[in-house]
């Protein structure tokens, strides 16, 4: 894109996309053989809808050399009924593991900083943040902060039993956020959206959602 048609970052139009912790350390956990089947088709299938989530925005709300995107999730480690990122955490450090905090902290940057790379790969100006408390509570704090436009959301997975008893952090921000909220449910998402993240130069490569994804393990 020459200088004539550049827009500055204060000028372009600001989305945040929020994305489901648990989903986004199971995206950024390495992925090995040794792992159960179950194990491994688990963890590929969580990365995958967070990667879907972030091309479906890209196929139909943003504009490329026009938007920034933010790309957020937060770490709370407050004890909460239904979590299981939380729970899991909790249960490592029982285990012996004091680290687990910094831990998914990190694979947390990993799995934003590697989504923010693939935006940027096809004309989308991107940034990333991991915050720090409950999701419903800090991802709306962080739109108003940034001034954002437009929130979009990845729907957490959560049992029946859990909806009917208490509202999602995905809930929580449409109750909470001033701005449009968008909640993007996973059920609802085509593997084929994934295309919308191809890079231009990838063109009669293989780069499907999966080869996509590989291509930045790396």
């Amino acid at each position: 894109m020459s200088e004539a048609t550049y827009i500055p970052l204060s000028l372009r139009r600001k989305i945040v996309i929020a994305l489901d912790p648990e989903h986004l350390v199971a995206g950024a956990s390495d992925l090995n053989e040794s792992m159960a089947d179950e194990a491994l088709a688990a963890k590929q299938q969580k990365r995958f809808a967070t990667f879907k989530t972030v091309a479906w925005t890209k196929a139909n709300i943003l504009r490329a050399h026009e938007d920034h995107v933010f790309l957020v999730a937060s770490l709370d480690t407050t004890p909460k009924a239904f979590d299981a990122t939380v729970l899991t955490n909790i249960w490592n450090s029982l285990a012996g593991n004091p680290d687990s905090h910094r831990d998914y902290r990190r694979q947390m940057q990993e799995g934003l900083r590697r989504l923010s790379e693939q935006l940027s790969q096809v004309g989308v100006s991107a940034s990333w943040e991991v915050l720090e408390g409950e999701m419903g509570e800090k991802v709306p704090e962080y739109v108003e902060r940034h001034r954002g436009e437009i929130l979009v959301v990845q729907a957490p997975d959560r049992g029946a039993w859990a909806d009917m008893v208490s509202f999602s952090w995905a809930d929580i921000c449409v109750r909470r956020a001033k701005c449009p909220v968008l909640v993007v449910q996973q059920a609802d998402l085509s593997d084929n959206v994934a295309i919308a993240m191809d890079p231009p130069a990838a063109a009669g490569c293989d780069m499907t959602s999966a080869a996509l994804e590989d291509s930045h393990e790396g």
